[in-house]
């Protein structure tokens, strides 16, 4: 089994990638709100060491929104659909501040079919 997760910058697309994946045969995903590192740098304190180094570093971030995070674990035989689906809407993930995808093998899982 593999987990899927996707962090995304764009929280508009999530309806659609819910609906790519029910398409593709995909019957369980869930998504959370995030908040991602930019979001919690432009918070911080400006005399904080770092900080404005940080923000240089991550200027052109929009960080004035969260972003989801998407979770879904499927049999290794349906890891390529879910990412095929996934892309079908966000297209190319290396944009910048478009999103990552990336899975994690999952050793066990109870309460899925």
């Amino acid at each position: 089994m593999q987990a899927i997760i996707l962090v995304l910058k764009q929280t508009e697309l999530v309806d659609s990638i819910m609906t790519a994946l029910f398409n593709a045969g995909i019957r369980g995903a869930t998504a959370i709100d995030s908040v991602g590192m930019a979001n919690t740098i432009a918070k911080m304190d400006e005399n904080t060491p770092m900080v404005h180094l940080l923000r240089g570093i991550l200027a052109g971030e929009d960080d004035s929104h969260k972003s989801k995070t998407l979770f879904v674990i499927v049999n290794d035989e349906q890891a390529e659909t879910v990412k095929t689906a996934i892309r079908s809407v966000t297209g190319d993930l290396a944009k910048p501040n478009a999103g990552i995808m990336f899975g994690i093998p999952v050793s066990f899982a109870e309460g899925i079919s």
